[in-house]
This record gives structure tokens, C-alpha cells and sequence, in this order.
């Protein structure tokens, strides 16, 4: 009988130290030259999309497409790849730049912001605005869209504490650099 027990339970230490698929991706990425960005797509009349990114480096760039859809390689929904975001970011333009120290403090909360609940509504054909973060898997060379939130077509909120934070730091920059994009 004493056997079974301590069977059990190492059974069941095993099971609680079992990673999922979200901590075994977690492990892997780390933050890219892309860390935090709003963007939006306007397809009613006509294809337009535009934003702003906040780099690694803490520079914050905007950018604006128009005509011609940009889609992006079909990697899984929410990923891109390395060259795919260099092309979402054609020609951007430096607008301004953010205190570094603060940067790597908010950079920090990302993976935390990753383990949120997201609740989205599917796809909607006419746009909307997303704020999200970045995570970069140097291994398959691609990055993972963190939704923060979402606003228009793209309704969207993320749980996690972190990603309040993380919003909130991302609409601060905005407003600093408005005028400008």
C-alpha cells in the first residue's frame, strides 16, 4: 500500500511539472528588435495600414501603407517572420525616443503579458486598431504577436496584470509623439 502512494505521487509531481506549449514557447522567445506597437487596417475604402513601433533600442518609428494589401507569409495567426516585418515596416520614419532604462523595465513584462487570456473577437473585414507586444523565437527566426488590447473591428483585451501596464506605457509614447505621425 505505502508503494501506490509514493507511486502516486511522484505521478503526480511529474504531471504539475509538465510544461505546456504556451511555457515551452515562452522558454524559446525572447524580445526582438520589435518590442511594443499600434497599428491600424482600414480596408472600407481602400486598403490603408499604418502605426507606430517602439524599437529594441528604444527609438519609436511610424509608418503608413496604402493601395496594395501587405499580407504577410501564412506562418501560424499571430506569428511573422523577421522579413515579414521588415516589409510591415517599409519606410518608416524615425518619430522620437524613449527613456532605456524604462524601455528594458516594460520589455520585462512582456513574457508575463504573454500568459494573459485573450479574448478576441474573429476577424472583422473592414479594420481596426491593435496594440500588442512582441516575442522573437531566434530559432525559427519569428515573432509572436502579444495582443494587449484592441479597439473598432479588432475588440480585444488581454488578462494579464502586465499588459495593463504595458498599454497603458504604449499610449503614453503615443501621445508624446502624435503631432508627428
Amino acid at each position: 500500500m505505502g508503494r501506490m502512494w509514493i507511486a502516486l505521487l511522484l505521478l503526480a509531481g511529474v504531471g504539475c511539472s509538465a510544461k505546456t506549449e504556451m511555457e515551452r514557447l515562452l522558454d524559446n522567445e525572447v524580445t526582438g528588435d520589435v518590442l511594443l506597437e499600434s497599428y491600424s487596417v482600414e480596408t472600407t475604402w481602400g486598403y490603408k495600414l499604418s502605426g507606430m513601433y517602439i524599437a529594441a533600442d528604444g527609438t519609436v518609428w511610424s509608418y503608413a501603407h496604402s493601395g496594395t494589401p501587405w499580407y504577410p507569409d501564412k506562418l501560424k495567426p499571430g506569428r511573422l517572420s523577421a522579413r515579414d516585418m521588415l516589409t510591415k515596416h517599409k519606410g518608416a520614419r524615425q518619430i522620437g525616443t524613449v527613456d532605456p532604462k524604462l524601455l528594458r523595465d516594460m520589455a520585462a513584462m512582456i513574457k508575463p503579458a504573454a500568459r494573459g487570456k485573450v479574448t478576441r473577437p474573429p476577424p472583422a473585414a473592414a479594420g481596426g486598431t491593435l496594440e500588442v507586444a512582441y516575442l522573437f523565437d531566434p530559432r525559427l527566426s519569428t515573432y509572436r504577436e502579444i495582443i494587449l488590447a484592441g479597439q473598432g473591428d479588432s475588440v480585444a483585451t488581454n488578462s494579464a496584470p502586465e499588459s495593463k501596464m504595458l498599454l497603458h506605457y504604449l499610449r503614453q509614447v503615443q501621445r508624446l509623439v502624435e503631432p508627428t505621425w
